[in-house]
């Protein structure tokens, strides 16, 4: 046990290898925590939870872990008595992987405690792929959010819509969808509204649906509570 704090005792002191330090520390333990995150914890519920915040305090270990290996590092480079070449390119590196992890911890606080820039971010990462055939009938053309409103466009081939019965009917068939898929009863929940705008393949106007949480009603927690009971059950 003693052995194993001298040992420790070095390192953070700087007075143990520095090809140690550098190749197993923060090379192999780099790669390794790297591994754990791409094969193992990213395919748990915990990955894809992001109330439960165990992902954002498993990056704040990784800061801390950056920040440390780098402090010790310099501190064996500057004790090191060999290649000045070797000490510097040791000191680069390791200051680089700093900045870069910085740069992706504040990326990733920013997904946590800001809602809005992750939103618009999903949003960027998304229209990237317009268009999109969304059926026989229907693409998707483009999608961007202002405030608190996220507009879709779609363009639609051979559907007549001039009747305006037939018009209020499929604006109902849109809007009962919203309310009853997770995904979108999520936004609406958090106050965005929903604006959905179709045109035909001139670009004509052809129908504006608006969709808030008071036109899905009290029934819009209703999948939530459902969505409980079934988990409390086992059965999801």
């Amino acid at each position: 046990m003693s052995i194993n704090k001298n040992y420790f005792y070095k390192l953070l002191s700087g007075k143990t290898s520095l090809l140690v330090v550098f190749w197993f520390w923060f090379i192999f333990i780099s790669f390794l925590i790297e591994v754990f995150f791409e094969t193992i914890f990213m395919q748990t519920k915990y990955a894809q939870n992001k109330e439960s915040y165990i992902e954002f305090f498993l990056y704040v270990i990784l800061l801390v872990y950056a920040i440390a290996i780098f402090l010790i590092i310099f501190k064996t480079a500057n004790n090191y008595k060999g290649s000045r070449f070797w000490s510097f390119s040791s000191k680069a590196l390791v200051t680089i992987n700093l900045l870069f992890s910085i740069n992706f911890f504040i990326e990733v606080s920013k997904f946590y405690f800001f809602e809005d820039y992750a939103l618009e971010k999903e949003i960027e990462s998304f229209k990237d792929n317009l268009p999109i055939q969304i059926d026989m009938n229907s693409t998707l053309v483009d999608i961007y959010k202002k405030d608190k409103n996220i507009y879709y466009k779609y363009q639609l081939q051979e559907v007549y819509l001039e009747d305006k019965n037939l018009k209020n009917k499929f604006k109902k068939q849109i809007q009962d969808s919203l309310c009853e898929d997770k995904s979108t009863l999520d936004l609406l929940k958090k106050d965005y509204i929903l604006n959905y705008q179709y045109v035909g393949e001139n670009q004509e106007e052809i129908v504006d649906i608006k969709t808030d949480k008071k036109i899905c009603g009290n029934s819009i927690y209703d999948l939530e509570i459902l969505s409980d009971v079934l988990e409390k059950q086992g059965m999801i």
